[in-house]
């Protein structure tokens, strides 16, 4: 019976061991209070690219950055929320908080397939 069973618990065990990848976003937000301006400069992405959401009045509400380049958002302000991603599938938007100046931000995930 236990023999039986060894090639049962060997395909299970191995079910977990799939392919994995890593996720990871680089990125600073440039935040000028008095102007209600933040510049959002995409360092690194595995895609590529950063997207950003943004909740309130930004304008515009979200905005897609190549890697190495720089966008802005107007119509925010320190403690406004925002959240971050790569876009790959299975990638979550990180929420974040506006907080004034410049602030370097950095997210990795390994990923399973």
């Amino acid at each position: 019976m236990f023999r039986a069973m060894i090639p049962v618990m060997l395909v299970a065990s191995l079910a977990g061991c799939g392919a994995t990848r890593s996720d990871a976003l680089s990125y600073s937000a440039d935040v000028d209070a008095e102007k209600g301006l933040a510049v959002f400069t995409c360092k690194t992405s595995t895609t590529d690219r950063c997207i950003f959401r943004f909740d309130g009045d930004a304008q515009p509400d979200s905005l897609t950055v190549p890697k190495g380049e720089a966008a802005a958002v107007t119509g925010v302000s320190p403690g406004g929320a925002y959240c971050a991603t790569t876009g790959a599938p299975g990638a979550s938007c990180h929420g974040q908080t506006l907080h004034a100046g410049v602030q370097a931000i950095h997210h990795e995930k390994r990923i399973s397939r």
